[in-house]
Formats: structure tokens, C-alpha cells, sequence
């Protein structure tokens, strides 16, 4: 179920999985995943791998690879968000740090959050379909999770998203995958090094440096072990110079070749 208009590009999404079925999307927006029958074992690129049953929802922030794979015969609901100021406005914490290592949290649904649940499974049954219903529920599920879970359980649940320097993270996130190394993107972003590194460390609580190796070799595992793309394509795609150097990448910062990780994945899956 999709809306938009010329002001809103929102979206609702209803998605059953056959078991050992995949879903794989790269996030343009923030969206929230509610899972409603069975289980998925999610893949986030800078994320550990996690299983996650029914009756529990996820946040994805904007810009992240996710693939999924049903555990069992799944349903789930994919909500959009397209108004992140409202999102963060709601959910601003004070004194917020990140931390080179990421967690990755998800909320279990309470009664509240069950009668959402229903409200979208009447919407769906019944066909409706207007303008603005999807920026509406989108809104109504952040002030659900804002009125009804407590403050310690949001900061873990947003702790892949919030930071004290929203605008600054947005720049860093939609220009990083376009970028080479600290000192491009302290220039596109129109930054001294020295003043971006500093800047960088106060809002990720990490250097600029590690947060981009970390990114982009999460990346490259992410596309080598749960995609199909060739590991030529991969390369390219991740703007190494040549495949020796994404070999000598992979080797020395993944322990192992391209082509052993690929082996690894058709070796579990045949299991």
C-alpha cells in the first residue's frame, strides 16, 4: 500500500515471506519494521546478524543495506518515514554517544502497540487507500513509542540513528558512500581535516577514519555473503583501484578472500 502526492512521499508496505524467502531493500528513508507472524534473521551492513520473532518491531535509519530471511512463514509491515525532523524532534536525548561498535535493539509490542497493529491489518482488509494515510500512521507510531516505552528502551531502540548533531549526520550519511577517504569528505562537507575529525569524534563519539573503515568493510561483507552481485561488480561498486586491492581488503581486514566468504555462504546454506 503506497501514497504520495507532490508535497509527501510516504509509504506502508505489506510483505509475507515464505520460509528460507529473502527480502533485501537499501533504505532512502528511515522506516520502521513491525513484524506481526513468524521470525526474521535480519543482516544489517554495519549491524551483527539477529533473529528476531513475532510481535516485535525494528528502525532502520536512512541509508542502511538490509536483507532479511524468513525463519518460519513471516508477515511484516515496513512503515516509511518521511518527516525525520518530527523523529528526531520527538526523540532528542541529551548526551547521546556512539560508539564504534553499534547495538542493534528492537521493542516488543505492548498493548498499545497491538491496537496499532490491528488498526493497519483493518486498513489493509478493508482496502483503504488515501492521501496522507501513511504520513498520519507513521506519525501515530512515533507518538506510541514516545508515550508508551520508557526512555532507556528508546535510546537503545534508536541507538543505530540518534546523535546530538542531526544535520551533521544526515551530510556525513548521504555523502560518504560517494567518497574515498576523511579528507574528501571533510571537504565536501566544507570543513577544515583538523575541524571535521574534531567535529566528527563529538557527534559519532568515534574518529572519522574508523567510522568509514568500519562502514565500508560491513559494506563489502554485507554484499559479498548476502547478494548475488559479482565480486568484480562488488569491487567496482565499493571504488577499489583494482581487485587486488579489494583482495588485499577483504584478506586484511575481513580474514579471509572474497571468494572464501563467498565459499562460506554456500557452504552454510547447503548444511
Amino acid at each position: 500500500m503506497k501514497f504520495e502526492n507532490n508535497r509527501i512521499k510516504s509509504e506502508i508496505r505489506f510483505i509475507d515471506l515464505e520460509k528460507g524467502k529473502q527480502w533485501n531493500s537499501k533504505q532512502d528513508s528511515c522506516c520502521f519494521i513491525l513484524i506481526i507472524t513468524g521470525s526474521l534473521n535480519i543482516h544489517l551492513a554495519d549491524i551483527k546478524e539477529e533473529v528476531i520473532p513475532a510481535n516485535n518491531l525494528f528502525f532502520l535509519p536512512a541509508g542502511y543495506s538490509f536483507s532479511a530471511t524468513a525463519l518460519d512463514k513471516t508477515f511484516f509491515v515496513s512503515i516509511g518515514i518521511n518527516d525525520e525532523d518530527y523523529l528526531y524532534d520527538n526523540f532528542r536525548m541529551e548526551e547521546l554517544k556512539n560508539t564504534e561498535q553499534q547495538d542493534f535493539s528492537y521493542l516488543t509490542f505492548n498493548d498499545v502497540m497491538n491496537g496499532y497493529v490491528r488498526s493497519l491489518l483493518i486498513y489493509k482488509g478493508k482496502n483503504v487507500d488515501y492521501d496522507f494515510l501513511a504520513d498520519i500512521k507513521a506519525k501515530e507510531l512515533i507518538c506510541i513509542l514516545k508515550a508508551s516505552y520508557t526512555r532507556l528502551q528508546l535510546k537503545g531502540f534508536f541507538s543505530t540513528y540518534l546523535t546530538n548533531d542531526l544535520y551533521f549526520t544526515e551530510q556525513v550519511r548521504c555523502l560518504y558512500p560517494n567518497i574515498n577517504n576523511v579528507v574528501e569528505l571533510a571537504d565536501k562537507m566544507h570543513y577544515s581535516y583538523s575541524g571535521f575529525n574534531k567535529k566528527f569524534r563529538k557527534v559519532f563519539g568515534i574518529s572519522a577514519y574508523s567510522w568509514l573503515k568500519q562502514r565500508r568493510a560491513n559494506t563489502v561483507y554485507h554484499e559479498i555473503y548476502h547478494t548475488d552481485k559479482s565480486l568484480k561488480q562488488i569491487s567496482i561498486d565499493n571504488r577499489f583501484a583494482t581487485l587486488s586491492h579489494f583482495n588485499e581488503f577483504c584478506h586484511r581486514i575481513l580474514g579471509a578472500s572474497p571468494r572464501q566468504i563467498r565459499n562460506k555462504k554456500h557452504k552454510e546454506q547447503n548444511t
